[in-house]
């Protein structure tokens, strides 16, 4: 009923690809060489794994002055120990997904411990950072030039898209928490929105182009969610929407300026709005008719690359800048005079800076209050 509901009020969907049979005895394994220093990578070895083969489609392999990246097809929960050769003690860390996995040097070559895959392991290319909160996750990709790949290759390089992309994702975070949004979809178990820019290295294949974003409500079983792109132009406004449904294989649909896109939740009822502007500003708004209008500042760049102004219906008001230091790891995010501050990892984009305070000593109650003036706490 509820995949219906999104079906009708789209008419579209994405045509989607049926996942790998259990069955198959293999799955994919992206390992990712982070290197100490720009200069020759690694090279998988054949030999020290005779039922592996590597992966031979465009942008599943890389290599640049970062890292070396190789995909391979592996024996499906088998704990395996794989070979590589080539400039093995330029190799600082081997990543597996999101995290470190061992390695060593012998004789001239280095070899990897994969722990058993029980399905694909594909996402170590990836380097984004996830921030979540109450019913929502931000996924910030950073757009490394040094690692670009697939159609971002060639010159111009997406800055200002992508720049602009920056800010819209916490625009959009300014409007989710405004609007209560977060908190909705969390309480009525609905699923999770999903913030999201794109990538310029074509991790596992994927060519995420032309620039855009995301907003989209991730239902708990997938299938159904309604994902749309809003795709952003040279000048940092967005132009357009795109829109089709996970599992779904009617056409996708296109909305213009102007033309408003709803989102539904599995229980068959809209959760949020977005439209594009005639201006290439962005509204997001709730059933109940409470909005919030985010706009370029008009500062500092073109369009949203300069920093962005949502202005809420609860009379609300915040100006948002971004910026991104691939070098440290440190993401800024400017909220008015707030000044966040997000460290990552530069090899993977994992989140650095703590997610929640330490627990108060066990002898301690905390009051639920707020206010300006808050009682200190102290042992009963």
């Amino acid at each position: 009923m509820a995949l219906a509901a999104a079906s009708a009020v789209l008419n579209a969907g994405f045509i989607m690809a049926a996942p790998a049979s259990n069955n198959d005895p293999s799955v994919v394994a992206v390992i990712k060489f982070v290197k100490r220093a720009d200069g020759p990578g690694v090279r998988f070895d054949p030999a020290s794994c005779v039922s592996c083969s590597l992966v031979t489609a465009p942008n599943w392999n890389a290599d640049n002055p970062r890292e070396t990246v190789i995909a391979l097809n592996v024996p499906r929960s088998r704990t395996l120990e794989l070979g590589f050769d080539g400039a093995v003690t330029n190799t600082a860390r081997v990543i597996l997904e999101s995290g470190d996995i061992p390695f060593r040097l012998d004789d001239g070559r280095l070899y990897v411990a994969l722990p058993p895959l029980a399905v694909d392991a594909i996402t170590a290319c990836e380097v984004s950072t996830h921030i979540v909160e109450p019913g929502m996750v931000l996924r910030f990709e950073h757009a490394d030039p040094v690692r670009r790949a697939g159609l971002y290759q060639q010159d111009p390089f997406p800055s200002i898209e992508r720049a602009a992309v920056d800010v819209l994702a916490f625009a959009q975070r300014e409007a989710v928490r405004d609007l209560g949004l977060g908190r909705y979809v969390e309480k009525h178990g609905l699923g999770r929105i999903q913030i999201m820019g794109f990538d310029t290295n074509a991790p596992h294949g994927h060519e995420d182009a032309p620039p855009h974003m995301h907003m989209h409500l991730r239902w708990p079983a997938n299938t159904g969610t309604q994902i749309a792109h809003y795709y952003v132009g040279t000048d940092g406004l967005l132009l357009h929407n795109i829109v089709g449904v996970k599992g779904h294989d009617a056409p996708e649909r296109r909305f213009e300026r102007g033309e408003s896109f709803t989102t539904i939740g599995p229980d068959g009822r809209p959760v949020y709005t977005h439209r594009i502007t005639p201006q290439g500003s962005l509204q997001i708004s709730r059933p109940d008719g409470a909005l919030c209008l985010i706009e370029p500042t008009g500062a500092g760049g073109p369009g949203f690359a300069g920093g962005a102004r949502v202005t809420c219906s609860t009379g609300s008001k915040r100006l948002v800048n971004v910026a991104d230091d691939l070098q440290r790891g440190r993401l800024t995010v400017s909220i008015d005079r707030v000044q966040e501050v997000f460290s990552y990892d530069p090899d993977t984009g994992a989140l650095r800076s703590p997610i929640q305070p330490p627990p108060v000593p066990p002898s301690v109650y905390v009051e639920a209050v707020t206010g300006p003036d808050l009682p200190s706490a102290v042992p009963d």
